[in-house]
């Protein structure tokens, strides 16, 4: 049997599949590994193609039960192993996600600086929630 370190990284994870498997990589590594090797074990694959199958499981079990459906009934087989792996994909996936925290960051830091309006205290992003007038 391959061991964990024949797979991919938390790093591979989150290319593949987002936070979601990530998150469930970290919190229960032992039901991920058990997941993995029972997956192994049922379809007689390696275990990068067991991780990404195990991946997508977790990030949308649904979406990944209908996609094993229709497989079985003559669709083209997805390849969840380099699923999203395409280096001009992740690069933009990077930018866009450095995008996004750079707005939330700038949104969040203006708002309790009072940039768009009056920063006076009465306000929920400096603790006083029960003041708020509603």
């Amino acid at each position: 049997t391959q061991g964990p370190e024949a797979g991919y990284d938390l790093i591979g994870s989150a290319l593949r599949a987002g936070p979601v498997p990530v998150i469930q990589r970290i919190i229960n590594p032992e039901q991920y590994e058990q997941a993995v090797l029972k997956y192994m074990a049922a379809e007689g694959c390696d275990r990068t193609e067991a991780q990404g199958n195990m991946d997508a499981y977790f990030e949308n079990p649904q979406d990944w039960a209908y996609q094993k459906l229709q497989e079985q009934n003559g669709a083209a087989k997805k390849d969840y192993a380099n699923a999203n792996m395409d280096p001009k994909q992740i690069a933009l996936s990077t930018i866009w996600a450095g995008v996004v925290f750079w707005f939330a960051y700038y949104l969040i830091t203006g708002l309790a600086e009072g940039k768009w309006g009056k920063a006076d205290g009465t306000d929920l992003l400096h603790g006083n929630l029960w003041s708020l007038p509603f």
